[in-house]
């Protein structure tokens, strides 16, 4: 009875524990909304992570698209960093340990885009997790509030974010994996477009005195060549492109063999 009491006792805690982390990881996403100077840079990172999760990345991520990615913290480590100079510039903060530590952010996260732009021309196969907009979105949205001075820096708050990381990625790609793919995206992809049913070159292809193409002349993943082009004169070559046995010019003897 008392190992049960304890076993409550203890899983009560727990469970208090994370609803009060999860409240603190759900402020930190609340706080722009506090702060409207904020909303002029939590803005065009959402705005970024919308477009490039559900339109560019919503089945995987390139180097192409990483290195791109890279540019989003690039500039808002810049853009913290002016916002604490100036802080410091008109007097309404003051040089001590926090803000030393929140400069050390700029950098690190200034240090991070210019990582993925590098790794990702080297095409190392880590930038396709670490340079995903989503994973480069959640640590700009974490991280931009407590630059701004809207959510205090705190061991509890930078818990929030390591436990519930895996909520955000994985909830994201649920919704990823339930709503259907966007025509750009199909279309890029070599899927199933709006246009009509894959065409092919026919396998015979005659341009005789007509010159035009066949209904069902397409392209697809067969070879796109004939196997046997027909002119008028009965003049044919084989599928090696040599003169064939048969080949002459109507109007006179002359055969080439």
């Amino acid at each position: 009875m008392a190992f049960m009491n304890s076993f409550l006792s203890g899983t009560m805690t727990l469970l208090g524990t994370l609803w009060h982390l999860f409240l603190a990881w759900l402020s930190i996403f609340l706080a722009p909304f506090t702060n409207p100077n904020l909303l002029w840079i939590i803005i065009p990172i959402w705005l970024s992570w919308f477009f490039a999760e559900f339109y560019q990345e919503k089945r995987s991520t390139s180097f192409g698209n990483a290195i791109s990615n890279a540019v989003v913290p690039l500039w808002v480590g810049i853009d913290w960093t002016r916002f604490l100079v100036n802080q410091l510039i008109t007097k309404q903060t003051t040089f001590d340990a926090f803000l030393i530590v929140k400069f050390l952010m700029c950098v690190a996260i200034f240090i991070y885009g210019l990582a993925i732009i590098i790794h990702g021309i080297k095409a190392k196969k880590f930038i396709h997790y670490l340079g995903r907009i989503r994973v480069v979105t959640y640590v700009l949205l974490m991280f931009t509030p407590i630059i701004y001075g809207v959510v205090e820096l705190s061991w509890e708050v930078v818990g929030a974010m390591v436990i519930f990381f895996p909520a955000f990625y994985y909830i994201i790609e649920f919704i990823d994996r339930r709503i259907p793919d966007p025509e750009s995206l199909r279309q890029d992809t070599g899927g199933e477009t709006s246009y009509a049913q894959p065409s092919n070159y026919s396998q015979t292809n005659d341009f005789s005195g007509r010159n035009d193409f066949s209904q069902d002349s397409s392209f697809s993943g067969a070879s796109p060549y004939p196997r046997q082009n027909t002119y008028p004169n009965n003049t044919s070559f084989s599928r090696g492109n040599n003169y064939s046995r048969n080949n002459y010019f109507s109007g006179g003897n002359n055969n080439f063999r």
